[in-house]
C-alpha cells in the first residue's frame, strides 16, 4: 500500500527541483506542460509573476478530475524529469493531499505587486529545507497577501515540504482556534502547532498524520478496541528482521503457509483495528491502524498476503514485561495466554499518547467470544444519507417521523431505534436539541426565497418612534443570515456533532430560487472537507460560504401536491429518496368502532383510489389513528372534514368517481333536474348526472352500516341483476 504516499516523493522531487533551478527556469517549464485549459490562469499575468506556490497550488487544483490529474501530472513528470512516477490510477485513496476546487481561486497572488513573486521565492526556498529555515518576516508578508490565509498557505507549504509541513485545514480538529492563534502570532504559534502533532504521532513524517486525521475526518477510518499484535521477523525467530518492510510499505505480515502461521487469526482484523508491531518479546516497533487486509480465509492464506496499515507511531522502545511469542495473534487486556501484550505497550512513555488518541475515538470495548472478534452493534455507528427526503400522500407520518429521523442522526443510530421511544421523551429531547440550535426547522412555500434561507438585506427597525421622526428619510439596511447559513455556521464551529434541518414541504417552494448556487454545496462529494471540496462567494455579503459534512437535512414532501417526477431535477439528483405509504395495518387503527373495520375501510378506499387515480393520490393512515376516532363521532367527523375534501381535491369534484371510491354507500345521491330547466339546445347534455354530499346532520353519517359498505361486497340492483342476465 505504499502509493499512498507515492504523490509525497513525486512533489518532494519537484520542489528539489524548482528550488534548484531559478525564476526563469519555472517559467519556461510552466509554459511547456499540457494544461488542461488553453490558457490557464498561472500564465495570464505574465513571466514576471509566475511564482513556485501559485505553481504548486494550481498544480494540486489538478488533481479534482482523474482525466486531467492523469494529462497534467504526467506532462509536468515529463516537462520536469521527475523519476518518480505519479499514480496513474483512479484509486483516490492514493491522492489524499490538499488541492483547492476547481472553482476556488488557486493564485498567491494576482500580478498587482512585484514583490509578491520575489517574497514567495524567498519563502520557497526556505520551505524546501524545513520549517526551520523559515523566516518568521516572510511567513507573515505571505500570509497577509491578500486571498491567501492560513489554510492556504500551510497547505502549500505542506505540498512542497510534506515531511516538515502540516496544513492547518478542516483535517485538524482546532482548525479554527488554530487559524486565529497563527493569524495573531505568526510563525511562532504554527511551529507550536507542528510540534503538538508530532506528539500524538510521535516519529510519524507530517503526511502521515494528515492522511489519518483526514480518514478520520471523512468517517473512513475510524480506531476500535480490537488489538493484535504481530512480530517483525515475520519467518520465525531465526530469520531476518522485516521491519524496514513494514514502515516503508505500510503493511504487516507472517511468512504465510510456509511459516506456519495458519493458526493465528489473520483474516479477523477489520479496518479500524490496532495493530502492536514487535521485535522478540523486548523491543516494541510500532503501532498502527488497519487499513485494508488482503488475507483471505484460512484455507486459502497465501505467501503475500498483507495486512496495510497507517502507522500512528513508530517509536522504538525497549518492553518492559512479558510479551507474546506468536507470530500474529489477537490479544487484550486480560488475555493471559498472550502476556499481557497490550497492557505491555500501554505502560510504555513512547506509546502512551497513541493509546490517548485510540481511547478518544475508539468505538465501546468489543468483546472476544469463542475466538471470535466481537465488533460494535451497527447501530451504534449508523451511516445515514447526507440528503433525503420522505415523500408519500397526506397522511402518512412524514413530519412526524422527520424527529425519528432526526434523532437517529444525532446519536447515530437507526432509525429503528427508535420506533419503541416513549414519544414524549422523544419529543421532549428533540424539542430541547431545537432550542440548543442542533436541530432546525422550516417550511417552504411558494413566497420563500434564498433571502429567507440563505442571505438578505433588509431594513433596520426600531421601537425608538423619536429616533425615527428624526431620520425620516433615511432608510438603513442590514445583511441577515436565513436559516440554512444560521445552522451551517454552528455545524462548522462544532464539527464533532451532528446537525439536522428538517424541511418540510420542500416541493412547494421554487428550488432553483431558494438555494441559488448553494444547491451544488450540498452533495456528498462537494462538502467540506471532501476531496471535490466546494465553496462559493455569497453575492450580498461577499463571504466564503461551504457546507460542512456533519449537517444533514431532512425533507419532506406530500406526493398529492407534486409527483416525484415533476420535482425540481437538481433537487432529485442530490437526495435520496424514502417513500412513506399508508399503511392500513398500523397497530394504532381500530378494526371495531360499532362493527366497522377500520382497517379494511381504509385499505378498500386506497385500491379504488390507485385505480381510479395513482398511487399518490392515497388516504393517509394518521387519519385513522385511535387518538383521531375514538368512536363513530370521531369517524364522521374524520369523514367530512378530512376524507371527503381530500376525494374532492383528488377528481376535481368529479361526483361520480368519488361515489365509486366510497362504494355507493350513500354519501352522495343523485340528484333529478328538472328536464324544463332548459330550452332544447345542443349545449344541453340531457344524459348529464348532478351529484350531491348528503347534509352533515343527516343519519346516514352516524349509521356503521354506511361505512361497512365501503369494504363490503355491494348487494347488485334489480336493474343491475337483470342487465347480467341480459348479457
Amino acid at each position: 500500500m505504499k502509493e499512498i504516499y507515492d504523490w509525497e516523493r513525486w512533489f518532494r522531487e519537484l520542489a528539489k527541483k524548482i528550488a534548484d533551478g531559478n525564476e526563469k527556469d519555472l517559467v519556461e517549464k510552466a509554459k511547456k506542460v499540457e494544461w488542461d485549459q488553453k490558457k490557464p490562469a498561472l500564465l495570464e499575468y505574465g513571466d514576471e509573476n509566475i511564482d513556485p506556490f501559485s505553481f504548486f497550488y494550481f498544480l494540486a487544483q489538478r488533481k479534482m478530475a482523474s482525466k486531467q490529474r492523469k494529462l497534467v501530472y504526467q506532462s509536468v513528470r515529463e516537462v520536469f524529469d521527475i523519476s518518480f512516477n505519479f499514480p496513474q490510477t483512479d484509486v483516490e485513496d492514493n491522492f489524499i493531499f490538499p488541492a483547492p476546487p476547481l472553482s476556488a481561486k488557486a493564485l498567491f497572488h494576482n500580478g498587482k505587486h512585484p514583490y509578491h513573486p520575489k517574497l514567495l521565492w524567498r519563502l520557497f526556498k526556505q520551505a524546501v529545507q524545513g520549517v526551520s529555515k523559515i523566516d518568521p518576516e516572510n511567513f507573515q508578508r505571505a500570509l497577509d497577501i491578500p486571498n491567501v490565509g492560513v489554510a492556504k498557505l500551510t497547505q502549500c507549504l505542506f505540498l512542497i515540504n510534506p515531511r516538515s509541513f502540516f496544513p492547518v485545514d478542516q483535517s485538524s480538529e482546532t482548525v479554527k482556534e488554530d487559524t486565529k492563534q497563527i493569524e495573531k502570532f505568526g510563525l511562532e504559534k504554527y511551529k507550536e502547532i507542528l510540534e503538538k502533532s508530532k506528539q500524538d504521532f510521535p516519529k510519524c513524517y507530517f503526511y502521515e498524520i494528515n492522511t489519518v486525521r483526514y480518514l478520520l475526518l471523512k468517517k473512513e477510518i475510524k480506531p476500535t478496541k480490537n488489538f493484535f499484535q504481530v512480530s517483525t521477523k515475520a519467518y520465525g525467530e531465526r530469520k531476518e528482521d522485516f521491519w524496514s518492510d513494514f514502515e516503508e510499505h505500510n503493511w504487516v505480515y507472517t511468512g504465510g503457509p510456509e511459516s506456519k502461521e495458519i493458526t493465528y487469526p489473520l483474516t479477523k482484523s477489520k479496518r479500524g483495528d490496532i495493530i502492536l508491531v514487535r521485535t522478540g518479546l523486548t523491543k516494541g516497533r510500532a503501532i498502527g491502524i488497519v487499513f485494508q487486509n488482503d488475507y483471505r480465509e484460512i484455507d486459502d492464506l497465501h505467501k503475500e498476503g498483507r495486512i496495510h496499515v497507517l502507522w500512528l507511531n513508530k517509536s522504538e522502545e525497549n518492553l518492559r514485561g512479558w510479551n507474546a511469542i506468536r507470530g500474529f495473534s489477537w490479544v487484550n487486556d486480560n488475555t493471559v495466554e498472550v502476556f499481557r501484550t497490550v497492557e505491555v505497550f500501554r505502560n510504555m512513555d513512547e506509546y502512551k499518547p497513541t493509546f490517548d488518541w485510540i481511547d478518544k475515538y475508539a468505538n465501546e470495548t468489543n468483546s472476544h467470544e469463542n475466538g471470535k472478534i466481537a465488533h460494535p452493534e451497527k447501530n451504534k455507528n449508523e451511516k445515514h444519507p447526507l440528503n433525503q427526503i420522505l415523500f408519500g400522500p397526506p397522511g402518512t407520518s412524514k413530519t412526524w417521523t422527520t424527529v425519528d429521523y432526526a434523532m437517529a442522526i444525532i446519536e447515530g443510530k437507526s432509525v429503528e431505534s427508535f420506533e419503541s421511544r416513549n414519544r414524549n421523551d422523544l419529543t421532549e429531547q428533540f424539542n430541547a436539541l431545537k432550542d440548543a440550535g442542533q436541530i432546525a426547522m422550516v417550511t417552504f412555500h411558494q413566497n420563500y426565497t434564498y433571502e429567507d434561507f440563505i442571505e438578505g438585506i433588509r431594513p433596520v427597525l426600531t421601537n425608538d418612534q423619536q429616533k425615527a421622526d428624526e431620520v425620516e428619510n433615511e432608510i438603513k439596511y442590514k445583511i441577515i443570515s436565513g436559516i440554512f447559513r444560521e445552522i451551517v455556521k454552528r455545524a462548522e464551529d462544532n464539527s464533532e456533532q451532528n446537525y439536522v434541518l428538517i424541511i418540510d414541504e420542500i416541493n412547494r417552494g421554487n428550488i432553483a430560487k431558494i438555494f441559488g448556487e448553494i444547491i451544488t454545496l450540498i452533495e456528498d462529494s462537494r462538502r467540506l472537507g471532501e476531496r471535490d471540496e466546494t465553496s462559493v462567494t455569497l453575492p450580498y455579503s461577499k463571504d466564503r460560504f461551504d457546507v460542512p459534512n456533519n449537517l444533514y437535512i431532512i425533507g419532506t414532501m406530500n406526493t398529492a401536491d407534486r409527483s416525484i417526477a415533476l420535482l425540481d431535477t437538481a433537487l432529485r439528483r442530490r437526495f435520496e429518496f424514502v417513500e412513506m405509504m399508508p399503511n392500513s395495518n398500523h397497530p394504532k387503527i381500530k378494526d371495531d368502532i360499532e362493527g366497522v373495520n377500520c382497517r379494511k375501510l381504509l385499505e378498500c378506499i386506497n385500491k379504488r383510489i390507485r385505480y381510479l387515480h395513482d398511487r399518490e393520490h392515497q388516504i393517509g393512515h394518521t387519519y385513522f389513528l385511535e387518538s383521531n376516532i375514538s368512536g363513530m363521532d370521531g369517524l364522521t367527523n374524520t369523514f367530512q372534514k378530512k376524507v371527503i375534501p381530500l376525494l374532492q381535491e383528488y377528481f376535481y369534484d368529479n361526483w361520480e368517481k368519488i361515489d365509486l371510491v366510497l362504494n355507493k354507500n350513500g354519501f352522495i345521491k343523485e340528484v333529478n333536474w328538472d328536464s324544463d330547466l332548459f330550452p332544447s339546445s345542443d349545449l344541453v347534455d340531457t344524459g348529464h348526472k348532478i351529484y350531491e354530499l348528503l347534509p352533515g346532520n343527516d343519519k346516514k353519517w352516524n349509521d356503521p352500516d354506511s361505512y361497512k359498505k365501503i369494504y363490503q361486497p355491494r348487494s347488485k340492483s334489480k336493474q343491475e341483476q337483470q342487465d347480467d342476465q341480459a348479457d
